[in-house]
């Protein structure tokens, strides 16, 4: 009976016998490590996985968002305080005291702030104070007080 097969459709009936046990192993090596893979961590599911995942990608997206918002609001606040500053000493009053009198520069990123100035001799102290808007005073400076100006705005870079 054997010599009736020609020898080919048993040559190709064995190739597919090994095929289709070479696929059954690598099916079997699949469906474990599919197994092992939706088994997921301490027994929960993929899906609960994918959830838990979504949920914290969420949460970290809101908590994105407040930090931006701190951070917008802590920049708006760093934009308007002092920084630009200095200090020029020096005598009002040739023949009375020392260099007591000064005068002083506070500005804001924008260039907003004040000019403070004391002027001081041995029976009077004035002080006073002049508005810089965006770099530019609103009533004139003395000397002395323009040149705390300046170095405030160089001191802002």
């Amino acid at each position: 009976m054997l010599g009736s097969i020609p020898l080919i459709y048993v040559l190709a009936v064995a190739i597919l016998f090994g095929v289709v046990i070479v696929l059954a192993i690598a099916s079997i090596r699949n469906d474990h490590k599919l197994k092992s893979f939706m088994r997921g961590k301490d027994g929960a599911s993929l899906e609960a996985t994918l959830a838990w995942l979504t949920q914290k990608a969420a949460t970290l997206d809101d908590t994105l968002h407040a930090h931006k918002e701190a951070l917008e609001m802590i920049d708006r606040r760093v934009k308007r305080s002092i920084r630009g500053y200095s200090l020029i000493r020096y005598n009002a009053y040739e023949n009375a005291g020392g260099d007591q009198s000064f005068a002083s520069g506070l500005i804001d990123e924008h260039g907003d702030g004040y000019i403070l100035s004391v002027i001081t001799n041995r029976n009077h102290v004035g002080v006073y104070a002049k508005r810089v808007n965006r770099g530019t005073p609103e009533v004139s400076l003395t000397e002395e007080e323009k040149e705390a100006l300046a170095l405030a705005q160089k001191s802002l870079i």
